[in-house]
């Protein structure tokens, strides 16, 4: 035997050698990652510094928060610059402050919100695929089951269907908190084991090393919290939920310095993440209505959601089994194929009551085994909207036989010590869990009501609950964004499913995962002209140059200036004058966003009649406090641009400037 200091010379030099195989494997990884985003979003890297990925939608409005973020962090950051004079605009939609401290030095340098963007949208994928290598690394102990799970995760059908959605393709931070968590438990177990097979009476300090990694975990899901106030409120319950699998499977819950080390963690995240939330909720307060249930339903997802397709997906784009807005939530079939392996091993967990071979089931507990999967398919087809036709008997309430299949499994487990021990030792594996977790994203996604093909099935479902009973559900829109919860648990319970195989099939599920995703070249600069309003021509099919108009606004106009840009209302344009206000950061009577005050639509009202009624009009745009107007003469039809900045000028407005038809008034 090597003396004492010997042998920890030794370990530490094999720690410091394994510390550094695992980082040159996490940045093959990322490099590879890399390379798939720059494929799998071509043709966006060819035109990173002028093209927007999606549309010219939200995308627009998501380049001009992060380009906010990084020009105004500290006093007045919420009081964005649209929809003056009112406060808090900022918070009208996501913040994502994250995001725009990732690219701050790029941003500060270049001032490019198209390129900030850009690599914030390309930088969403990289970091999904990362995160999801290093948890299934340290699931599994495979490399090519974790490559395959970053795939999995990073480039999921789910994230086609989300192009255009920054906040929601920035799932990123959620493996990366379960791996920090995880990382620790397992320090923590090692530390336990030591103390009892060296006869310590007491337990270890936690060493350094441990709380690095409880630091780190706690500062990812502060990130994932913060840069989506969707993932905050889905994706909190699974982490707190996975903190306490943990201590409950390691037997943990009795070392006060794990426990306390988790409070602490818990606790900074809540403090961090409350404050950041306080503004939404004066917003509330200011008079902002929540969700309503109705609203909430129509963004939830059918049953038959998960087997619809994004029609611009190449393989699967034909599979419509039900389309509506926020529907397309196919998986693919590989990941689907190699989850439901993974989980079979979750099936096959062995029990301490036939930990010696197979066990002698008596035949009350064969029978109930096998009415429960009978049951499961029962409840699957109602779930599907079909009725179910026994003899003499007619199943269509999808509600009560649910409710009778989960009390005679309860009655099943109270009855048979073993069916209880079994269950126990299958919902202590990684793969019971994560089989839970996909259940529960499924289920949440359903929304409030559970519907198939558009006729309800269960007119109260789980996320009713969350609704009624969990401050903020209330206020979010889409239930169906669950789906990337789903699409993180399919991807780890892949890689439990890859580990127990062999090298080939990690490169072929890997490829096949990319050819079910494949949608290249993605949708860049899509532009829609279907207008709102009447009397409106079309906009240019990109955004970049900015138009020359706004440099004189930068140079000429004093910083105080509030501005106000006609035609408003029609979100389309609006969206485009926040863009080209980050060339000038002067306060913006218009504003696109989550939501708008409530005289905002009053106001587009008025000036959309300001050629009927022009008295009516002025005292509307007076009212917003605006200095200056810039009247966009080419926007509108026919001659009614120069009618409406001859009603400017009959009110008293002066011009100040001219650049091809666009005109500067100086209001007052």
């Amino acid at each position: 035997m090597l003396p004492a200091t010997r042998s920890g010379s030794s370990a530490s030099v094999e720690r410091k050698g394994g510390r550094g195989r695992k980082d040159r494997e996490a940045l093959w990884a990322a490099l590879a990652y890399l390379a798939i985003t720059l494929a799998f979003t071509w043709p966006l890297a060819r035109g990173l510094t002028h093209d927007i990925p999606g549309d010219f939608g939200d995308p627009l409005l998501n380049a001009w928060i992060l380009a906010w973020d990084a020009s105004h962090l500290g006093r007045g950051w919420w009081n964005a610059n649209i929809f003056h004079p009112h406060p808090l605009a900022l918070a009208y939609s996501e913040h994502l402050l994250p995001q725009a401290l990732l690219i701050l030095p790029i941003h500060l340098a270049i001032r490019n919100p198209i390129l900030s963007y850009n690599l914030v949208f390309l930088s969403t994928f990289v970091l999904s695929g990362l995160g999801m290598f290093l948890l299934a690394r340290e699931i599994t102990g495979s490399r090519p089951a974790a490559f395959v799970a970053g795939v999995a995760y990073a480039f999921a059908p789910y994230r086609v269907t989300s192009i255009p959605h920054l906040q929601v393709l920035s799932s990123q931070w959620l493996p990366f908190a379960l791996y920090g968590f995880r990382t620790y438990f397992d320090g923590a177990t090692s530390r336990a084991e030591h103390a009892e097979n060296t006869g310590t009476l007491r337990v270890p300090r936690v060493p350094r090393a441990m709380l690095w990694t409880l630091c780190g975990g706690t500062a990812a899901w502060i990130a994932q919290n913060l840069s989506c106030g969707y993932y905050f409120l889905f994706f909190s319950p699974v982490v707190l939920a996975y903190l306490a699998w943990e201590l409950t499977t390691r037997s943990l819950w009795r070392d006060r310095r794990i426990v306390v080390g988790i409070l602490f963690a818990c606790a900074a995240v809540a403090a961090v993440t409350a404050a950041v939330m306080l503004p939404y909720l004066e917003l509330r307060r200011l008079g902002f209505n929540p969700r309503s249930l109705e609203e909430t339903t129509k963004f939830s997802a059918d049953v038959y959601a998960y087997a619809t397709a994004d029609p611009n997906l190449h393989l699967w784009g034909w599979l419509q089994a039900w389309p509506k807005p926020e529907g397309a939530l196919f998986p693919g079939l590989t990941i689907a194929a190699l989850a439901i392996m993974g989980s079979g091993f979750f099936f096959s967990v062995k029990t301490p009551a036939n930990l010696g071979g197979r066990p002698d089931w008596t035949a009350v507990e064969k029978m109930s085994s096998g009415l429960f999967f009978a049951a499961l398919i029962l409840l699957a087809a109602l779930l599907l909207g079909w009725t179910v036709r026994l003899p003499g008997l007619r199943i269509v309430s999808f509600p009560r036989a649910a409710t009778i299949v989960g009390i005679l499994f309860v009655a099943a487990l109270v009855a048979s010590p073993r069916l209880r021990a079994a269950a126990k030792a299958r919902i202590e594996t990684i793969p019971g869990f994560l089989l839970a977790v996909a259940l529960f994203g499924v289920t949440m996604s359903w929304g409030p009501s559970i519907q198939a093909r558009g006729r309800t099935i269960a007119a109260s479902n789980l996320y009713s609950l969350f609704y009624a009973y969990v401050p903020g559900f209330d206020g979010l829109r889409s239930p169906a964004r669950f789906a990337m919860l789903v699409a993180f648990a399919l991807a780890a319970l892949a890689a439990v499913a890859v580990a127990r195989r062999n090298r080939g099939l990690a490169l072929a599920a890997a490829a096949a995962m990319l050819l079910e995703s494949a949608a290249v070249p993605i949708p860049v600069n899509q532009n829609a002209i279907d207008y709102r309003q009447p009397r409106l021509t079309p906009l240019p099919p990109t955004v970049a140059p900015f138009p020359e108009v706004y440099d004189f606004v930068a140079s000429n106009l004093p910083a105080d200036a509030a501005l106000i840009e006609l035609p408003l209302g029609e979100p389309a344009f609006d969206v485009r004058y926040m863009l080209y206000s980050t060339r000038h950061w002067r306060r913006l009577v218009n504003g696109y966003s989550g939501g708008a005050p409530a005289d905002y639509g009053q106001l587009d009202l008025a000036l959309q009649d300001a050629l009927e009624r022009p008295d009516r009009a002025w005292a509307a745009l007076t009212a917003t406090g605006a200095s200056y107007a810039i009247v966009h003469e080419g926007s509108y039809a026919a001659e009614r641009g120069q009618e409406i900045s001859n009603w400017l000028r009959a009110h008293g407005a002066r011009e100040i400037a001219t650049f091809q038809a666009d005109r500067i008034f100086r209001v007052r």
